[in-house]
């Protein structure tokens, strides 16, 4: 065992003499700029990293700012090309300095100005599309900024382009200060004229997006988008700060308050937009002018969840109450679940951008066999924690206001518009009066009375008082057989004639409520069984009808 341990101890021996005769192992720099932080989590990535995931933190979802080059990349075709005129540096009110700031943020980014314009195709859509770029002078709207949105906007009403800016700005430029304020006026009055002339403008707010240019064009869309977390505000944090002396709460100015608060149609995650850009604007662009479903969708029935388990000698012997019940019954086909059946390509749209976004109504775009059209629903919920969420069905005055907008955006784009109504009536309470909920049903009433654009409203449920006929005020009214259409509950309607609930039944009899009711009374047009047996067919082909008669 002792020689063991002997030649082992020699073996070691040579091995460290023959170890440090080799040369040391030369040290390797690492260029410090191969790892990037997140500003906001703090994470490292590598470029590539950073260039896989679109420049979007894949810890947590900080989406970075993008230059000119880096944005279209994203979004274009490859065949677009640029339409602004060279550059040329002005310095209106002969601002000290000015020069110099211009000149470098002209030598080191790739933009020759704070905003650059391309015309070309998404998804094989032409458009002329604008990139806001926050590396030149903080994206901030100077007077070449706005003659070439002036510029772009002209061309595309000539050439009848849809226009998208990507915003993103510190606001007006300082150094041009009262021509900066101008430029507000010009741009915005530009917008105008562009939509209408019949003119799709969509913007895109990218972080940060204040000042100048949130009270101008980027709050001007049709359509308004923006990506996660984006700073959006008209007086910026620290202003606020600042001049009130308070801090801001949590959230405040992001993306997703906006949202919440009615002023954002959606937030579009970075990978996605590209798609949701096509989708709108296939929707705009479709030279179809009326609904063509094929055989198979016509003889599509009984896709929907519905009661099996009546008879039609029970249907038909259901008193007036018993309709009601039905209508109420939290398992009945919903309008969202009509929608899907009837439509495809569907986009939702959301805020009145006014105070807020009440998701009990729900609208956006959608194609009903083919033909791009406007739509607008109801909903109650799913469970009893989204029935409470949703006030069980009664929208608030916003939820209405938003309804109003998209039906205005179907006017002028000649769209015809789907309402499907499934509500016991306007929400009662105290938020909603002091928001003005009678002033916004009666506006409602007298904008769709005046509507030029084919219009449909489907009741598949409970069609209450004055919150359903602020959706229902269309050309045509259809109903599914178990709907009811009331001046208000029967419950409400007993307590009110003769003080005495318990006369529900009498008093749903006495109010003619049932949809045959409505047909005969001549407020329905037509019924159909709660399988929608016959309903693509019959909206399909009164839509065309009515988008002939009104077109002579």
């Amino acid at each position: 065992m002792k020689d063991f341990f002997n030649i082992r101890r020699t073996q070691l021996e040579q091995m460290d003499k023959l170890t440090r005769l080799r040369a040391p192992a030369k040290k390797k720099e690492i260029p410090a700029n191969v790892f990037t932080a997140c500003p906001k989590c703090g994470k490292s990535f590598t470029h590539q990293v950073w260039d896989e995931n679109l420049y979007v933190c894949p810890e947590c979802n900080k989406h970075l700012r993008l230059g000119v080059k880096a944005r279209l990349n994203l979004i274009m075709d490859a065949d677009y090309e640029f339409i602004d005129e060279p550059a040329e540096f002005r310095n209106p009110i002969d601002f000290p300095g000015y020069e110099e700031k211009w000149y470098k943020a002209y030598d080191n980014t790739d933009a020759d100005e704070a905003i650059m314009f391309v015309k070309g195709n998404i998804s094989q859509q032409s458009c002329i599309v604008g990139v806001m770029d926050t590396n030149f002078l903080m994206g901030s709207l100077g007077s070449i900024v706005g003659e070439r949105i002036i510029k772009a906007l002209d061309l595309a009403t000539r050439e009848r382009l849809p226009v998208i800016i990507f915003t993103a700005s510190g606001g007006a430029r300082m150094q041009e200060a009262i021509i900066s304020l101008m430029q507000m006026r010009y741009v915005s009055d530009a917008v105008g004229k562009f939509q209408r002339a019949g003119g799709l403008y969509i913007t895109v707010m990218t972080d940060p997006t204040t000042g100048g240019v949130t009270a101008s064009y980027a709050s001007l869309g049709n359509i308004i988008l923006t990506e996660p977390g984006t700073l959006i505000a008209f007086a910026g944090p620290r202003v606020i700060r600042d001049t009130i002396k308070q801090e801001l709460p949590e959230g405040f100015q992001t993306a997703e308050h906006l949202e919440k608060r009615g002023f954002i149609d959606r937030i579009i995650e970075r990978k996605d937009m590209k798609k949701s850009l096509t989708e709108l604007l296939k929707l705009h662009n479709s030279k179809q002018i009326k609904v063509e479903f094929s055989d198979a969708d016509l003889e599509k029935t009984m896709c929907l969840k519905v009661d099996t388990k009546s008879s039609e000698q029970e249907l038909d012997g259901l008193t007036a109450f018993g309709r009601v019940k039905k209508a109420r019954d939290p398992d009945r086909i919903s309008p969202k679940q009509v929608l899907e059946f009837l439509c495809s390509d569907i986009f939702e749209l959301r805020g009145d951008r006014l105070y807020g976004d009440d998701r009990t109504i729900c609208g956006g775009l959608a194609t009903l066999g083919g033909l791009p059209i406007t739509y607008i629903y109801t909903q109650k919920g799913d469970d009893l924690e989204s029935r409470i969420k949703l006030n069980f069905g009664m929208p608030h005055p916003e939820g209405y206001r938003k309804a109003r907008r998209l039906m205005q955006e179907a006017e002028i784009f000649g769209r015809p518009i789907l309402t499907i109504i499934d509500t016991p009536g306007a929400y009662p309470g105290i938020g909603s009066e002091n928001r003005g909920m009678g002033e916004a049903l009666a506006q409602n009433l007298r904008f769709m009375s005046a509507l030029k654009t084919p219009t449909i409203a489907l009741i598949t449920g409970e069609a209450g008082s004055g919150g359903a006929i602020a959706l229902a005020c269309t050309d045509k009214l259809f109903m599914l057989e178990n709907a009811v259409y009331t001046i208000l509950s029967p419950e409400g309607f007993a307590t009110i004639l003769w003080k005495d609930v318990s006369k529900v039944e009498e008093a749903s009899a006495n109010m003619r409520l049932t949809a045959q009711d409505m047909h005969d009374l001549k407020v329905c047009d037509q019924i159909f069984p709660d399988d929608l047996t016959g309903l693509r067919e019959a909206i399909a082909n009164t839509f065309n009808r009515l988008i002939e008669e009104k077109a002579n």
